[in-house]
């Protein structure tokens, strides 16, 4: 007869591996759209096509609250990815992208804000619809947020999140701004007049006017414009890192996913059979 221990330890590894597969579908979606869309001039293109574009970024209208997030320096921000998080007291983790150790963070929200921005390629401009990105991760608006609830802020394990700010299909690495909750206490909503807004942060990874920019996706044409869209045949990618990077990125994160089924198959042969 199995035993409590063994059960719980088989519901864990049960979920990882779930989680595992869930993960590595999803970068292998990614990886087939990416392999079987070269990169085209979309105007010449017909509505409902798969699309590949790479080029500079144009802003018509800034995202949301964006001035209040980043550098002036920047540049205009077209878009960004941001989460909400919280220090995880005693824990350090390794920022590959900045080169530092940083304090363990609890993201506890994500969302993307868009304004009216594109891509630009041979004198042609694309516009980009984040709205599936949005759909699929239940991605929340930055006014919409939340600060101090204990309920909805609480730290969960990875395996059960779905944060826009891990999606697979986004990497953006190049503009990054991190800043108090307390410069933004008239856009959120504070669970309660006392909370200390100081002890929450938002990181942000944005999408600036000029800045090289690689987007595939679904084509939409409407009245001469074009525009390109996620669908759950053809997702919505996006890298500030080039086609290439995008492919290393997918690379590492199916090998990462891949460890994790491994391991968790070889825990469970190990201890439950």
């Amino acid at each position: 007869m199995i035993g409590v221990g063994e059960a719980l330890l088989a519901g864990v590894l049960s979920i990882v591996c779930v989680w595992a597969v869930h993960r590595l579908t999803v970068v292998g979606n990614a990886a087939l759209t990416l392999w079987r869309t070269p990169i085209a001039d979309a105007t010449q293109l017909e509505d409902g096509q798969p699309v590949a574009v790479e080029g500079r970024v144009f802003v018509d209208e800034p995202a949301a609250v964006a001035d209040r997030l980043f550098d002036p320096t920047a540049g205009t921000v077209g878009a960004y990815l941001w989460q909400a998080w919280f220090v995880d007291a005693g824990r350090y983790t390794y920022d590959s992208d900045r080169g530092e150790l940083r304090r363990g963070q609890n993201t506890f929200a994500s969302g993307f804000e868009s304004g009216q921005w594109g891509v630009t390629t041979d004198g042609s401009e694309t516009y980009l619809n984040l709205s599936w990105l949005e759909q699929v991760y239940d991605a929340e608006a930055l006014s919409d947020l939340e600060v101090g609830n204990p309920v909805s802020n609480a730290k969960l394990p990875t395996v059960v999140t779905r944060h826009v700010w891990d999606a697979i299909y986004v990497s953006l690495d190049s503009t990054i701004s991190d800043c108090s909750m307390d410069r933004l206490t008239d856009i959120v909503d504070l669970y309660q007049d006392d909370v200390a807004a100081d002890e929450f942060h938002i990181e942000s990874r944005g999408i600036t006017n000029g800045q090289d920019l690689f987007v595939c996706g679904e084509l939409r044409v409407q009245t001469g414009d074009f525009s390109i869209i996620g669908t759950d045949e053809t997702p919505l990618l996006i890298s500030d890192d080039g086609r290439e990077g995008l492919k290393r990125q997918l690379l590492w994160r199916g090998v990462k996913y891949s460890l994790a089924l491994v391991g968790a198959l070889a825990l469970g042969a190990l201890f439950l059979f």
